[in-house]
């Protein structure tokens, strides 16, 4: 494969934000060290990591099979590591990898070709990226979020649904670099939840993105999950979905009834909570998908979303 851009050292390069996760991170690097396309840079962005992070980078970055570079920052989040990696590419196009993230052998080649074959500034392309069998025991729940669930719907797309921003996913996903440079990552958004979603929705409304999906670019996901877990995430994303509703007012949570604002405050007393998420934690042991537990991972996102709400109208408030 000829370089499909001369203005860059390289075709492709791979951005990775990392967050106190270094024995998987080196996971994640071995898997890059076996791709069938060797052409191709590494830029990982340690955000405050307080594990041993940045001197295990320090040491691999001395003898690295590829072009490879370490940045720090303080803790800001994955939009602002992935923006200041950004910035520092010099590749046509980026690849976009979590630090749990395993690339299979040919995961980067794919990319490669596909933007090589659509040179277009707004072409985009997801790869597939599915639960890892080793270092975890996937539970029916997790296949759940995997495929249809609150976390990904890979599901939809393996049925033959067109991607769309609805599907950017930065676990596993490459644009071209400049276009990442001119549309970065909102930094306001300070966790790892809808951050790469509205990035996503801003292109598509600008027409900036035209989504492919490269079922053969398969990564697998390092990241045991519980239903408990979920529910603590998805608390972040009520609140991730709050940011999304004040930037992009169309996408703001619409108002309810005032009996289904009564039912749902007396469901998210935490007493109430707490046995609800009891029970539905329970019967995801017996059967996935199940209304219960769905309905407590809506009551946890909600809850977020409120709480995201109230410290917005207090910050708003005039000092008296």
């Amino acid at each position: 494969m000829e370089p499909f851009a001369k203005a860059h050292d390289y075709p492709i390069g791979v951005v990775i934000p990392t967050y106190n996760r270094i024995d998987t991170l080196l996971i994640c690097l071995k898997h890059l060290e076996v791709q069938t396309w060797k052409d191709f840079e590494v830029i990982v962005v340690d955000d405050g990591s307080m594990d041993s992070t940045a001197q295990v980078m320090k040491e691999y970055q001395a003898h690295a099979p590829f072009p490879f570079r370490f940045l720090t920052q303080p803790n800001g989040g994955p939009a602002r590591a992935r923006n200041r990696a950004i910035r520092e590419l010099n590749a046509t196009a980026c690849l976009l990898l979590g630090d749990d993230i395993f690339a299979s052998p040919d995961l980067v080649r794919l990319h490669c070709e596909h933007h090589r074959s659509h040179p277009e500034t707004n072409a985009a392309a997801v790869g597939l990226t599915r639960w890892s069998a080793e270092g975890q025991t996937v539970t029916p729940f997790m296949r759940w979020l995997d495929r249809d669930g609150a976390q990904f719907a890979y599901g939809d797309l393996l049925r033959g649904v067109s991607p769309s921003w609805e599907h950017f996913y930065t676990s596993n996903l490459s644009l071209k670099a400049d276009q990442l440079r001119r549309h970065p990552f909102d930094e306001r958004f300070r966790w790892a939840a809808m951050e790469d979603i509205e990035l996503g929705y801003r292109l598509a409304i600008e027409k900036e993105l035209v989504m492919s999906f490269l079922p053969d670019a398969v990564a697998e996901h390092l990241h045991p999950t519980s239903f408990r877990q979920a529910c603590r995430r998805m608390v972040g994303l009520g609140a991730s979905a709050h940011l999304l509703g004040e930037i992009w007012p169309e996408h703001r949570i619409k108002s309810v009834s005032p009996i289904k604002l009564k039912l749902r405050s007396l469901l998210q007393q935490a007493w109430v909570l707490a046995r609800l998420t009891d029970a539905a934690d329970l019967l995801t042991h017996i059967c996935v998908p199940n209304p219960l537990m769905e309905r407590v991972l809506s009551l946890h996102s909600t809850l977020g979303y409120q709480q995201a709400a109230q410290r917005a109208n207090s910050s708003s408030l005039p000092t008296p």
